[in-house]
Formats: structure tokens, C-alpha cells, sequence
């Protein structure tokens, strides 16, 4: 051992944070209740080959369980003693924190430290590897020990760091190689082990012979399924083909093992669906070289056991890191690849999302909310801005929602942010997340140390990112939006968009509906004085609708121009402004009830309203709300958007009371539900007729001739 990094470790391990350090790490170590090679990697955040490397070199010494000892049949893992967890705490510190190589430790490590270390760090005792044996517990034990906190952490992070890139890019790779076709299924079959080609491929009953595999596979409802399999069968083989991922001529340009053992299975019928385009198969198989090389966790991840059901979320309170988000920063330096002296070629990775969604884009400014391992930014606070930063990468491909890409960086085009962050670096590229649509929701931000360090093919693996990023966010956003209107159902189940809450709707209307005529029903019965009794006028004997649409043609212009929402927005605007007209409009406007029905659509239901007034209103209402209105999009200033020429169109039908007893009358046979439905289709028959001829119009009862015409204005004073 080199006599300098003996000082050096001596010197690291005397200093007093480091020794409250290993001591904090020596002490989880021990709360361990098993020591299986998989927990002490996950404990240290080590991966388990670096273990069984650092075995190798005689850094650590596991317990090797042998076939006939029972631990060898509950894991068949290498498991460790306390006294070789001690010594892992002691490595992560000289790792992390000394910058130190693994070849640079010494293997006698543990002993220097208890030499350095002070009593109220020291280790209070020392395990025999016959005691450690004694320690040993069933998994199924050991899950029941899980404390809730510890489980939620490690769940938490198995999916942050494995589980959900693997279920995430396995179905874009199905994707990116395999055209869709809904009712059918299609899958991606990673083997663990190479196998014998030419058999397998002969028969698709000798898939199985390929042992275990990851397996991503498409249902016929674009349900996407991920899951380790002992041997991939089928219930009936013949249906399906196999083929391998790579064509014979490109798998003899690619070398490499992932190349030769990845294989595609579709239905016999749809093999005219794989797409054999080589950048996809390039692109796929870039994708998929970490989950190879994390072969070793399959297990661990995929196999068989406790598997909890995890819902995530996040709400992007400051300065909080997302674990998943922080995942895929580090999955995309890793996809980045390495230089031939062994570093990485990407160096830092952030994603960057809007801080004010309620702004215009170009006023937006961009905070990052993840970011790579060895990235300075700080999540939550690191922000660049339009007014002050019109030359980020990320401004840009955020507002143009292009990739903006600087192979070679003049000194210019480094902003003192990014010297002070970001380094020497010399090339770097902006991918935004969304924006197919026109609507962005974020920016994936790479760099590197190198100059051309991002190719086209490198752009593909970022887009797969940025997809993979997009719907994450979505669901955090769909998530979030369901928590916040939840405690809303408890007090009005009912209703579902509060933006027309504060309006009756088409069930209270048929309630009420059918509260009248049942009322009128029991008066036939019992052979009363047919009358309804209302609060301004008293006992009234007949009931008037007025329903009001908006034109068409203006609803789908205004879709057309402006979008679904602001055609939401004007169809609450005309339900406040008739609302709002009816004081004016009827003397006893309490005797008139509102209902919000669908879409633009309004009823009024008038009680003790005679034809001719109910004509005379619903002319008055027509002129009232054509015109312009204005409509509130937003709080911000110049938010109001005026809508120059709405026009609607009405329906109205009328009934004295003795009509409708006689439609109640006992030898009709008829129903309260029966005779509503009867009078709310023929309101809305009524409507429709305006529907159909267009403009600014009134379709009317008349009684004279027993249907609906159009209304002349003043024809009710004609009459009298």
C-alpha cells in the first residue's frame, strides 16, 4: 500500500465529521435485520457487482453459504457480518467523501479505523462469522420487521432508480420497432444468459430454452406489462413468432451481446408490423443497455415477493427533490456512455419546468427541479429567466420548443451562471418536454466537457427521455389536480366542474319538473282545484320553458379561433348574463327558475306565465344577451378577451295546468316520469328547430296550428 494514501486516510479518518459519519452509516449497517449481499448494496448504495469485485480483490470478505447449509436454501447469497458492514461504512466514506479509489483502501481498512477512531465512535463489539450465522432470517421474517418508513424508503427508491425506467423504456422500444395495432399483442424478451440462436428461433415452443428473461410486453388493450420470468412459454405457442431484435447483417456491425440476445415476439399474423428501420434498432438498443447491465438486480427488482404498489407524486414544494425525476438525470448522463479513459461523456444533466404556469409562455421563467449526481445547480432555487437569460439554451428550446443544440461553445455563449455551475464545459444541447401540441411543460439540460458530445443518435436518446419525463409529469399534474378537488364531493356530489356550481342543472330541473306534476297528479286524484302555489303570486295554473342555446355556427367558430376552454368560458358568461337579466326582464323573476342543462345550453321554467308573455320574455332575453361579451381568461392584465357577435337561439312551450291533468288522467295510464319525458323532449324539439335554421331566432308553441313557428316580434300585441 502507498505510503501517501495511508496518510492521507489517516489523516480523513481523525477529523471528527468523518468519524460521525462512518459511525452514523456503522449504525445502520446495524439495524440491518438480514446482511444479504443484495442489502448491503442497497444499504451503501453500492451495486452488488462492485461488491463481489471489491471480494475479488480482498477488500471485503462475505460468508459464501454452502450447498448444504440451509441459508444456501432460502437466498444462496453471499451475506455479511457486521464487522465487513463496518468496514463498508468506512469504504463509502473514502469513496465520497476522501475522493479515494477502491484499489486505494487497503484491506485491513476496518482496523486502521478502530486505531483512529474516538471511544464515542468506536464500535461497540465485534461479530464472529459463526455468530453472524445466527442473524440470518427468512425473507418472509424479515418483511414482517420492515418498519413503515424504511419499506416506503426502499420501495421508493427501487422505483426511482430501476423499476420505472425499465417499465417506462421497454414500452417506448416496443414502440419505437413495433407499429400498434390495437386487439393484437407483441412483447420484447430480454434473456439473462446467451442461448443457442438457431434452435430457438426455430420454434416458438423453445422460447423457454432462453431461461430467465425481462419481458416487456403490449396487451391488446395498449395495456403495457413488466415482469422477470424463470423461462418465457406460452399457453399456445404457434400463435406467436420470434425473431431476434437485430437483422443478420446489422447484429454482424454490432458486436455486442444485447444485439444478439434480444428478441421480439408478435402474433403470426402481424410480423409485417415490426419496423426494421436500423436507427430504431440502434436507438432501442441503446436504451436498453442498463437494464443488461444491471442483470444482477433483476431479482431484487422483478422477482418473486414483496412487491408494493406505488402511486407517485410530487407537488414541487422548493428546494424538495423528487426521487424519480432525479433518477432519470442520472439514467441520461449514464446513457450518455463513456470516453476511452473511462469518464463519463456527458457530464451534468438537469430538467428544468416553468415556476408559473399561469403566465404567458414567453414571460416563464425555468427553475430546476432535478438534476444528475455530480450537477451543482440546487433544485428548487437554480433559475434562468427571459429577461435575464434570453441566451439559455433552455429559454429557447422552451419557447421554440425545438432542440437548440451548441456543439462548440464560443466564450460568448457561456453565461457567468453557467461558468460558475457548469465548468469548463464545451458543448451542450436543450431538449424540450412536450410541445408537440405547441404546449411545452419543461426542458431536459445536458452538457459535457467535450465538443460535438451530442449526435443525432444521442438526440434520439434524449427525446425517449424527455417522453419518459412528459408523462411523469402528467401524472403528477393529473394526481395533484384530483387531491385538490376531493374534499369538494363531500359537500355537493353532484357537481363536477365548479365552474358552473353556482347554477341548478338538467337533474334539478326534472326534479322540480316532476314535483309539479305530481302535485297535479294528486290534485286529479282527490278531485282538487288544479293549482300550484308559487311565492309572489300565489296559486298559479300554468308553466312556461324557455330554452336558450348558442348559435352553432359561433360555437364552433369560437373553438376554432380560440379553443375548447374559451368556448367553456362563454357558455358560463351566457349563464350569468341571463341570470343577471332576469330582475329586469320579469316582475315576479322569483316565480323563474335557472338551470344550466349542457354545453350553452339554459332552460328558464316560468310559473304562471301566460304564452304570449312567455314569448314576450324570451324576445326581450334574445336581444338582451346578442352582441359582444366579454370573457375573463386569466388574472393577469389584458386577461379579458371580448367576443364581438353572439347570437343564440330559444324554444319555448307552454302548458295550463288542465293539459297536463289531462295527460295524468288515470285512463291515460300514463306516468309523472312518462308525461316529464314528454315535455322535456318537446322543449328540446323545439330548440333543435332553431338549431337546424340558424341565426338569431325563436321557435315557438303555436296553439292555433299544434306545432312550433318562429316568433314574429309584436305578434303578442297583434293578438290582443
Amino acid at each position: 500500500m502507498d505510503e501517501r494514501n495511508l496518510q492521507r486516510i489517516a489523516k480523513h479518518l481523525k477529523d471528527e465529521a468523518a468519524q460521525r459519519r462512518v459511525h452514523h452509516n456503522i449504525q445502520r449497517g446495524r439495524n440491518e435485520v438480514t446482511v444479504t449481499i443484495g442489502r448491503a448494496s442497497r444499504l451503501f448504495g453500492f451495486s452488488e457487482s462492485q461488491l463481489r469485485d471489491w471480494e475479488k480483490m480482498g477488500l471485503i470478505k462475505p460468508i459464501r453459504p454452502k450447498e448444504d447449509t440451509e441459508a444456501r436454501q432460502i437466498t444462496g447469497q453471499r451475506q455479511y457480518s457486521f464487522a465487513e458492514l463496518d468496514k463498508l461504512a468506512i469504504i463509502r466514506e473514502l469513496l465520497d467523501e476522501a475522493h479515494l479509489t477502491p484499489g486505494a483502501i487497503p484491506p485491513n481498512i476496518n482496523e486502521i479505523w478502530s486505531a483512529l477512531a474516538s471511544p464515542t465512535q468506536t464500535t461497540t463489539s465485534h461479530l464472529f462469522a459463526d455468530e453472524v450465522e445466527d442473524l440470518f432470517v427468512s425473507p418472509i421474517a424479515q418483511s414482517q420487521d420492515d418498519n413503515i418508513n424504511k419499506r416506503v424508503t426502499l420501495a421508493y427508491r427501487d422505483l426511482a432508480g430501476w423499476r420505472f425506467y425499465a417499465s417506462r423504456v421497454l414500452w417506448m422500444a416496443l414502440l419505437l420497432i413495433y407499429e400498434d395495432v390495437p386487439g393484437f399483442y407483441a412483447g420484447l424478451v430480454l434473456p439473462a444468459h446467451d442461448y443457442n440462436a438457431d434452435e430457438i428461433l426455430r420454434e416458438p415452443a423453445s422460447l423457454q430454452m432462453v431461461g430467465e428473461s425481462l419481458v416487456g410486453w403490449l396487451g391488446q388493450t395498449s395495456s403495457f406489462f413488466t415482469f422477470l420470468t424463470s423461462a418465457p412459454v406460452f399457453e399456445y405457442p404457434s400463435d406467436y413468432i420470434v425473431q431476434p431484435l437485430c437483422p443478420p447483417e446489422l447484429r454482424m456491425r454490432l458486436p455486442n451481446s444485447i444485439a444478439r440476445r434480444t428478441l421480439i415476439v408478435v402474433q403470426r399474423d402481424e410480423i409485417q408490423h415490426i419496423r426494421r428501420q436500423e436507427k430504431a434498432i440502434r436507438t432501442v438498443l441503446r436504451l436498453l443497455e442498463p437494464l443488461y447491465e444491471e442483470q444482477h438486480q433483476w431479482q431484487h427488482y422483478m422477482g418473486e415477493g414483496r412487491q408494493d404498489v406505488i402511486a407517485p407524486a410530487m407537488d414541487f414544494t422548493p428546494k424538495l427533490t423528487d426521487a424519480i425525476l432525479t433518477g432519470l438525470t442520472n439514467m441520461t448522463i449514464r446513457l450518455g456512455g463513456k470516453t476511452p479513459d473511462g469518464q463519463q461523456r456527458w457530464q451534468d444533466c438537469c430538467i428544468l419546468l416553468p415556476n408559473n404556469m399561469s403566465l404567458p409562455l414567453q414571460q416563464r421563467s425555468l427553475i430546476v427541479r432535478a438534476k444528475s449526481q455530480q450537477a451543482r445547480h440546487t433544485v428548487g432555487v437554480t433559475s434562468v429567466t427571459p429577461e435575464r437569460h434570453v441566451t439559455s439554451l433552455s429559454i429557447r428550446a422552451y419557447q421554440s420548443s425545438h432542440i437548440i443544440y451548441r456543439p462548440e461553445l464560443a466564450r460568448e455563449d457561456i453565461m457567468a451562471l453557467q461558468r460558475d455551475l457548469e465548468g469548463p464545459i464545451q458543448s451542450n444541447i436543450a431538449v424540450p418536454i412536450s410541445g408537440e401540441d405547441g404546449h411545452p411543460i419543461g426542458v431536459l439540460y445536458v452538457t459535457s466537457y467535450d465538443q460535438d458530445a451530442f449526435s443525432e443518435e444521442d438526440q434520439r436518446i434524449l427525446r425517449i427521455i424527455a417522453k419518459i419525463t412528459e408523462e411523469l409529469l402528467y401524472t403528477y399534474k393529473i394526481r395533484r389536480q384530483i387531491a385538490d378537488t376531493l374534499p369538494d364531493l363531500l359537500d355537493d356530489p353532484a357537481t363536477v366542474d365548479p365552474l358552473f356550481k353556482d347554477f341548478a342543472s338538467e337533474s334539478d330541473f326534472l326534479n322540480d319538473l316532476a314535483e309539479v306534476l305530481t302535485t297535479i297528479k294528486q290534485q286529479v286524484e282527490r278531485q282538487q282545484e288544479l293549482t300550484i302555489p308559487t311565492e309572489i303570486d300565489g296559486p298559479v295554473k300554468e308553466i312556461s320553458f324557455i330554452a336558450i342555446d348558442i348559435d352553432s355556427h359561433v360555437q364552433e367558430s369560437i373553438a376554432n379561433s380560440y379553443g375548447d376552454q374559451t368556448l367553456h368560458n362563454l357558455n358560463k358568461a351566457i349563464g350569468l348574463r341571463i341570470h343577471d337579466l332576469l330582475p329586469a326582464l320579469f316582475s315576479n323573476h322569483l316565480n323563474c327558475t335557472l338551470y344550466h342543462i349542457y354545453g350553452g345550453i339554459y332552460c328558464l321554467l316560468l310559473r304562471g306565465f301566460t304564452l304570449e308573455r312567455t314569448k314576450s320574455n324570451a324576445e326581450r332575453l334574445r336581444k338582451a344577451l346578442e352582441g359582444s361579451i366579454a370573457l375573463k381568461q386569466s388574472e393577469l392584465p389584458g386577461g379579458t378577451l371580448t367576443l364581438p357577435t353572439i347570437s343564440v337561439h330559444l324554444g319555448v312551450t307552454w302548458y295550463p295546468y288542465d293539459k297536463l291533468a289531462e295527460f295524468l288522467a288515470p285512463r291515460h295510464m300514463r306516468s309523472v316520469t312518462d308525461v316529464r319525458s314528454t315535455l322535456y323532449h318537446s322543449l328540446d324539439f323545439a330548440l333543435k328547430l332553431g338549431t337546424d335554421t340558424g341565426g338569431n331566432i325563436i321557435y315557438a308553441w303555436d296553439p292555433g296550428t299544434q306545432t312550433y313557428t318562429p316568433h314574429q316580434p309584436g305578434e303578442e300585441q297583434q293578438k290582443k
